[in-house]
């Protein structure tokens, strides 16, 4: 067996892969051709970019290793999160009053994005427009709840505070103090999402070619030249992206994120009081944990339950998956954690101050990664975007600044690093009340 068939297994194994709609049809590259603006890696922020660059009748073209929403795009949880991880004063205090109410008012909207792409063009992915819900753990996690209750309060945004009670109601644990529920949020299907995209992509004349990786970036003369394993494509933009599975195309990409395993568990339909008892308004939810967990529904019942690994090697094994099970059991002690249909895994790309990064690599080479697990909203928009960067070739005022490449400092050193970094946060989740 391969390690690219190890590897893509956990996409086709997983039960998005189970249960998600067909592939639209494509083929990979084995020609030499020419575009406007090439897109490389079709997850959620390539497909969009792509989507928003050919809906202005630009030629585009994608090129995927393995197929759409391979990595983490059609691995995730597929809740759809407002906002960023920081708080919107923070963001206001980082960037400054004017720019900064700007990128506030633009996370707000992703969510809205994702529902209007999905009504423009009739993406079947199960959605959802049901809230998402933050649990807090005792006190420190209730001022974190309770400051984004109160930014986005000041800024005419009505997200609700939840009471232990509430959460008793709602939830249907007792394990947490609080927390808050946000109306903007909802969850999805998120390969079916993905593919949705793709096909809607292809409807408006870009050409995606699965199972071509590529190998190089360079510049001669006034284009790009992307070369993949059976042809050549030359482009006057290149957009880059790869996020959690950026490898050593580019040196330094890669070092700009830190990608980190996290695994998913999902059990056989729930029935009876179960079913009914846990998210009765099947709201996607997360914790304010530094080791964070998450958990949904999907649309047959199913709990998915999300959290880290424990080992951050790919391995698709139980015995890899005991921090989720002992955590779900905790937050749900009625859940058989022994009847599980399916268990994946996937990389999450983080970055050290929270937010994504979008980059200007060089003239006409562009790069956005970086979601720290909120991607469904946060990447759809990075695409738009970046795609309004390829159109302007200037930087966008309403989002983040466009950066050049910086390097995680010993980066080589991250492997050594992530396993410190998640022990010293179990550690703090187990002594902070």
């Amino acid at each position: 067996m391969t390690a690219w068939y190890q590897s893509s297994c956990h996409i086709k194994t997983s039960l998005w892969g189970k249960t998600a709609n067909s592939l639209p049809v494509m083929t990979a590259l084995k020609d030499d051709i020419n575009v406007d603006v090439l897109v490389i890696g079709a997850g959620f922020c390539g497909l969009s970019a792509a989507l928003h660059l050919a809906e202005k009748g630009v030629e585009v073209g994608v090129v995927e290793a393995h197929e759409p929403g391979w990595g983490a795009s059609g691995r995730n949880g597929g809740q759809i999160i407002p906002g960023l991880k920081i708080f919107p004063d923070e963001i206001v205090s980082r960037f400054g009053s004017e720019r900064g109410e700007r990128i506030v008012n633009t996370v707000s909207a992703a969510p809205k994005m994702v529902y209007d792409l999905i009504q423009k063009y009739k993406i079947d992915c199960d959605l959802r427009r049901t809230g998402w819900i933050q649990l807090a753990k005792g006190p420190v996690g209730m001022k974190t709840t309770d400051a984004h209750v109160q930014q986005w309060g000041n800024r005419n945004i009505s997200v609700k505070a939840l009471s232990f009670d509430d959460i008793q109601k709602k939830v249907g644990t007792s394990a947490y103090t609080g927390g808050l529920i946000d109306e903007r949020g909802g969850n999805l299907h998120p390969l079916k999402y993905a593919r949705g995209l793709a096909k809607a992509c292809i409807s408006l004349g870009v050409s995606i070619f699965c199972d071509t990786p590529a190998t190089s970036v360079k510049r001669i003369g006034n284009r790009w030249v992307i070369k993949t394993l059976n042809g050549t494509i030359k482009s006057e933009t290149v957009i880059i992206c790869t996020n959690g599975y950026t490898g050593s195309m580019l040196p330094g990409l890669s070092q700009s994120i830190i990608p980190v395993l996290t695994g998913v568990i999902a059990t056989t339909p729930l029935t009876g009081s179960l079913k009914d008892k846990i998210l009765p308004g099947r709201q996607g939810v997360a914790d304010t944990r530094r080791l964070l967990s998450w958990f949904g529904f999907d649309c047959e019942n199913r709990l998915l339950f999300g959290s880290r690994v424990n080992s951050q090697k790919e391995l698709i094994d139980k015995k890899n998956f005991t921090f989720g099970l002992r955590r779900m059991k905790e937050i749900f002690p009625k859940v058989d954690n022994t009847n599980l249909s399916h268990m994946w895994t996937g990389r999450v790309a983080l970055t050290l101050d929270h937010v994504p990064h979008v980059h200007k690599l060089a003239d006409g080479l562009y790069s956005g990664l970086g979601f720290n697990g909120r991607g469904v909203a946060m990447a759809t928009m990075m695409g738009e975007i970046l795609a309004n960067h390829c159109m302007l070739n200037k930087d966008n005022n309403n989002f983040l600044p466009l950066t050049s490449m910086p390097k995680i400092p010993f980066n080589r050193f991250r492997g050594i690093g992530v396993a410190v970094a998640l022990s010293w946060k179990r550690m703090m989740d187990t002594a902070r009340p």
